[in-house]
């Protein structure tokens, strides 16, 4: 909306600067009937009946804006320019309460404009004059006919008749009369700045809303928690991961709102299974960037933080992340392996520097088609090995969406629950929904969603750090985070 409303001010005060200044003058034509017709014959020779003072001034404005009239205004200012433009130029008004029309020419220059009010004022009544005086002359022939047909006492009368004719022509007027002339006013008209830029502000709120509400409507990424809940009704929410600044971003120990959310997850996985049977928890998501391998490297951390023995399996092995962002090495053999081996589990689990409740089964060698090689058989055995020798086991699964590998783990039996991931001002509505339809299929407990980059998430500063030790030296936070 602003950028709207700032660029709408801009083109219409440019375009406003940009355009060639005008001038308006305006003269005054009082419209009136002498009377001479009445006086003279005992009706009016020009009036067809009676008519209302508006509807007269308003058949002398038409007549006014008339070629007819825009033609005598031409010929008194002696130029080219096509009678039509000149009629154009001018705007007549009469006025309320007299028989006063304003005639307001609009020119690019001041002399330009007064000239053409005066001139179509002047036309005006030249105009009028010469259609009263051809009236006067119609009578006039009328009369000279009846003479040569009339006996001669008709004729006496006739001739004496045809004088006041001759007189009446005499004294034609026009019906009007110039009562103030058009005078040059240097001041322009148009363009102005400032009105064009309150149009442009007006234009540009009302257009930047409606782009606001159309943008909004279209754009179908799920920006906040509300819309997550709207788009995921069945799911509660169990946290919201505040939006990570860049310097953040790195593994490493991270403190503050961002670790509470973390703790705040680890204590809903407790409230939504207060028994502790669920054991093994797949976590996904419906695209790939919406945050679900940081969510379980993170959880898994925070759970071994609490005294749980958790073992994290990288089971995206087409873009295997986790290991790496522990500090495991990416040729480190893993669950692929694993898979197509007879080997023991341990050989292949990799302690956490630093967080001994915490062992990794890396991705391993990248499979050529890794959800076949989930099919084959032995996954849910594996995963049946790990329950027992964990307390959580924590799988870190492709995006559900894309391929085909996480609804193939959905079918084990050994999964007991699911934990979706999304992404503030990434997921898209539609692709949340088909997710949660995947999902409704498998018939797998779904725990909750966690909504990663929350903006505004944990400002209330209630939030704080322990004390640091008398030693001055800061103290390590107890759970290690990872971005």
């Amino acid at each position: 909306m602003i950028l709207t409303v700032v660029a709408s001010v801009a083109i219409a005060t440019a375009l406003s600067l940009r355009s060639p200044k005008q001038y308006a003058a305006s003269a005054e034509l009082l419209l009136r009937d002498p009377g001479f017709a009445q006086a003279l014959f005992g009706n009016n020779l020009f009036s067809t009946g009676q008519q209302e003072p508006q509807r007269t001034t308003q058949t002398a404005i038409d007549v006014i804006t008339s070629l007819n009239v825009g033609a005598q205004a031409a010929s008194r200012l002696k130029n080219n320019e096509p009678v039509s433009s000149l009629v154009e130029s001018i705007t007549v008004t009469p006025n309320t309460n007299a028989d006063i029309a304003t005639i307001k020419a609009i020119r690019s220059t001041p002399r330009g404009a007064a000239a053409v009010a005066n001139a179509f004022a002047e036309g005006y009544i030249i105009y009028r004059r010469q259609t009263d005086r051809a009236t006067v002359a119609q009578a006039e022939e009328l009369v000279n006919q009846s003479l040569a047909t009339a006996s001669p006492a008709e004729q006496a009368k006739l001739a004496e008749s045809l004088r006041q004719p001759g007189v009446l022509r005499s004294l034609q007027t026009g019906d009007a009369e110039v009562i103030a002339r058009a005078q040059p006013n240097g001041t322009p008209v148009s363009p102005k700045p400032k009105r064009s830029a309150l149009l442009g502000l007006v234009v540009g709120l009302l257009l930047g809303c409606g782009l606001a509400l159309l943008v909004d409507f279209l754009d179908r990424r799920l920006k906040t928690l509300e819309d997550f809940e709207r788009a995921c009704p069945d799911y509660p929410l169990m946290a919201g991961v505040p939006h990570a600044p860049e310097h953040a971003k790195a593994p490493k120990q991270l403190a503050g709102p961002i670790g509470e959310s973390y703790r705040m997850l680890r204590e809903s996985l407790r409230f939504l299974d207060p028994s502790g049977l669920a054991r093994c928890f797949l976590v996904t998501s419906a695209d790939e960037g919406e945050g679900k391998t940081t969510v379980a490297i993170n959880l898994a951390s925070s759970l071994a933080a609490v005294g749980r023995k958790v073992i994290l399996v990288e089971a995206d092995m087409r873009r295997p992340t986790a290991a790496q962002r522990l500090g495991i090495s990416r040729g480190a053999r893993g669950l692929s392996d694993l898979l197509v081996s007879s080997e023991e589990v341990d050989e292949f689990l990799v302690r956490v520097d630093g967080e001994p409740g915490l062992a990794v089964l890396p991705g391993g060698t990248i499979p050529p088609n890794s959800a076949d090689l989930l099919s084959a058989g032995r996954m849910g055995e594996l995963l049946s090995l790990l329950s027992e020798s964990a307390d959580v086991v924590i799988v870190d699964s492709p995006p559900l969406l894309p391929v085909a590998d996480t609804r193939v783990l959905l079918r084990l039996s050994e999964l007991d629950g699911v934990i979706m991931v999304g992404r503030a001002g990434l997921s898209r509505r539609d692709r949340v929904r088909a997710a949660n339809q995947v999902l409704a299929q498998s018939t797998k407990r779904v725990f909750g969603l966690v909504v990663t980059d929350v903006k505004g998430w944990s400002d209330s500063g209630y939030y704080y750090d322990e004390a640091p030790p008398p030693n001055g030296q800061p103290r390590q936070p107890s759970v290690r985070l990872h971005a």
